[in-house]
């Protein structure tokens, strides 16, 4: 039995995905929260309810990556999740991107370092007079792992109030820092210290250890002349009081 050819067809769709992360920072703190986040679109239409994962890769091993989390895409295809990032990672840089397992497509690449989370104090006199020497003392810390504080030596701390820079010190051994400084103007201030962070620069700032900042309130009265001309005027003023009363009493 002879059959004469035929033909059949059948249609495919094929979707095309697009998979964005929003910006990172340049850097993430050790033991606090950070987002991710973005969007899964085909052509400019976002994919509701579709997983989306994040991975880190090591920066000197890119081939090396590990799962952080995932999360499902809203009815408009945006997505986020929030991410503890961990002591263990502080102090390097990583590789981030977020990936749709379903397709297999991933966002772009975004380098991020994790810094350690830094703490600094800050002591100085409630009122001084204008002009008058006086000493700001304080500390500067890092958390190694959580809850374990570990001074941070021979780092620089600039002591300032409003814009204007009093002076730079540095830590000691025990993290610790002091300096003698002077205000030229009366005023309520808020005299800060603060520790810029320290870090890498490869295509922007990688920091190692976080930013760090302190604050005490200080008022700036009179230069110390002029609060001894007030004491002698106010003790020549009594005097003459005095001095009349007892004229009065004569009289």
């Amino acid at each position: 039995m002879v059959y004469a050819p035929g033909m059949g067809m059948a249609s495919i769709t094929v979707v095309s995905y697009t998979l964005t992360m929003d910006k990172l920072p340049y850097f993430a703190v050790a033991g606090r929260k950070i987002r991710f986040s973005g969007r899964l679109t085909t052509d400019t239409t976002g994919v509701g309810g579709e997983e989306v994962r994040v991975k880190y890769c090591l920066y000197d091993k890119p081939h090396i990556c590990y799962d952080i989390g995932s999360t499902t895409t809203a009815t408009d295809g945006s997505w986020y999740f929030d991410w503890d990032v961990p002591y263990r990672m502080a102090g390097k840089r990583y590789l981030f991107r977020a990936y749709h397992p379903a397709s297999g497509v991933e966002s772009s690449t975004q380098e991020m370092a994790v810094a350690y989370p830094t703490r600094l104090s800050i002591k100085a006199p409630g009122k001084v007079a204008v002009g008058a020497s006086f000493k700001v003392e304080g500390k500067l810390e890092y958390e190694e792992s959580e809850g374990s504080w570990k001074p941070l030596a021979n780092r620089s701390i600039t002591i300032y109030y409003d814009t204007k820079t009093l002076t730079t010190t540095n830590t000691g051994s025990d993290g610790s820092y002091s300096a003698t400084i002077s205000i030229g103007e009366p005023g309520s201030f808020l005299l800060k210290a603060y520790f810029a962070g320290e870090g890498l620069r490869y295509g922007g700032v990688w920091e190692l250890y976080a930013p760090a900042e302190a604050y005490v309130a200080i008022d700036v009265g009179g230069a110390p002349e002029e609060e001894e001309k007030l004491k002698v005027v106010e003790i020549v003023a009594g005097v003459a009081l005095l001095f009349a009363g007892a004229l009065s009493k004569v009289r």
